[in-house]
């Protein structure tokens, strides 16, 4: 049965929802506050090649696939020497920083031990606990760091792991089995993750309404509409909206990431690899540096090089000229000598992205309560996002598969 569908927010999350109703023969109507789409995701041409505003790759699987086929993009898949992967521990890189006893350690706590998620710890007091500390510092710090743009410290596993069932009677083996899709990597685009925004729009535009220039102001706008409404804004956006109705307690943090994309004359490590993932205490300030020319062709001009760092940042605290110094003393410390930048790109987003803490979970669960409610009482509004069902592209987009 179709059904009429308001989508608010032309982000992402809001092109992936408004797909997906496409394909089950909705009528939409998509609202946007800004005068273009994409919300984060973007890909500026540079003299020097490719710079990402944001995510630099989608994790490929059959239902992306499919969408690709839709919409007429055909990706770009890694190089093979990409497949090469760093951790910078003990002052050194390498690509399995842990020793034989903690590695068998980490196989027994994945196939045996059983996952109880406890609400009191957050992900490095967890992780100890289940992982040991060996495990915990060298390699799911610096894996999760990289990804959720913070420390273990401000995580907790149940946020992070929201759909597996941590109560003590199941173990991360059965719910990776559980949950796992088959995957055919990380890809991209010929002109970076901007094609899949462009595409998107241009595949949309001929199917769906959309109106650009339209926000939300308060909740009990949308409330009186007579029609399935899907909140797709950011986080950010969405709470001044629901603050009349949130306890203080139930707010969520958001986390500012600077992304700095470097062009170079000389690479990053000897051998091409997908990137490098710092663990806490190391001596660098990064969370991870992605190897961009490494990882997919076509992403410099000439003969440069170029890498993308993350770093947890604020616009407040630190200047411009302060990052691209960071930068460059992390860098140092890994390549054992100073080499200056042919060109760097900073841009950063101040409060775009959820901590994924105890505050997070909580939140969600009081959305869930209030989509509930809402139902009984004849209005159909359901929240979609990254802070909602988990992070990354593949993510958002099963997340609103209908």
């Amino acid at each position: 049965m179709k059904e009429s569908i308001s989508i608010y927010g032309g982000g992402i999350t809001g092109l992936f929802l408004a797909y997906h109703h496409v394909k089950n023969g909705d009528i939409v109507t998509l609202y946007e506050e800004k005068e273009t789409l994409g919300g984060v995701i973007g890909t500026k041409k540079e003299s020097e090649g490719l710079v990402e505003l944001a995510a630099n790759g989608i994790l490929l699987t059959d239902d992306i696939k499919s969408m690709l086929d839709d919409i007429g993009l055909t990706p770009v898949f890694p190089n093979k020497a990409s497949k090469r992967r760093y951790f910078w521990t003990n002052q050194k890189l390498s690509q399995f920083p842990i020793s034989l006893f903690s590695g068998t350690k980490l196989l027994y706590s994945i196939l045996l031990k059983k996952l109880k998620f406890e609400p009191n710890l957050n992900f490095e007091e967890w992780g100890n606990q289940m992982f040991g500390r060996s495990v915990t510092k060298n390699i799911i710090e610096p894996a999760l760091g990289g990804i959720y743009g913070t420390r273990l410290n401000e995580l907790y596993p149940d946020s992070i792991f929201s759909k597996w069932d941590g109560s003590g009677s199941s173990t991360i083996f059965k719910e990776i089995k559980k949950h796992k899709k088959k995957t055919y990597g990380t890809v991209s685009f010929p002109n970076g993750m901007g094609d899949l925004i462009t595409h998107l729009r241009n595949y949309l535009a001929k199917k769906i309404t959309i109106k650009t220039g339209i926000s939300i102001s308060q909740l009990s706008d949308i409330q009186k509409k007579n029609r399935s409404i899907r909140i797709c804004i950011s986080l950010k956006k969405l709470l001044p909206i629901l603050k009349p109705i949130l306890k203080s307690d139930n707010i969520p943090n958001l986390l500012t990431i600077s992304t700095i994309t470097r062009f170079g004359e000389t690479k990053l490590t000897k051998k091409p690899c997908f990137g490098v993932l710092f663990g806490k205490n190391e001596g660098i300030q990064a969370l991870g540096v992605l190897c961009n020319s490494d990882l997919f062709p076509g992403r410099v001009n000439g003969n440069l090089h170029s890498e993308t760092w993350i770093y947890p940042a604020s616009p407040s605290k630190e200047s411009k000229k302060n990052l691209e110094t960071i930068l460059e003393n992390d860098r140092s410390t890994i390549t054992m000598k100073m080499e200056t930048a042919k060109k760097i790109y900073i841009t950063t987003w101040e409060g775009v992205f959820p901590a994924y803490d105890k505050h997070l979970f909580s939140f969600n669960q009081t959305l869930d309560q209030f989509e509930m409610e809402w139902e009984k009482k004849g209005m159909d509004i359901k929240f979609y996002g990254n802070y909602r069902k988990g992070i990354g592209l593949r993510s958002l987009f099963e997340s609103t598969m209908l």
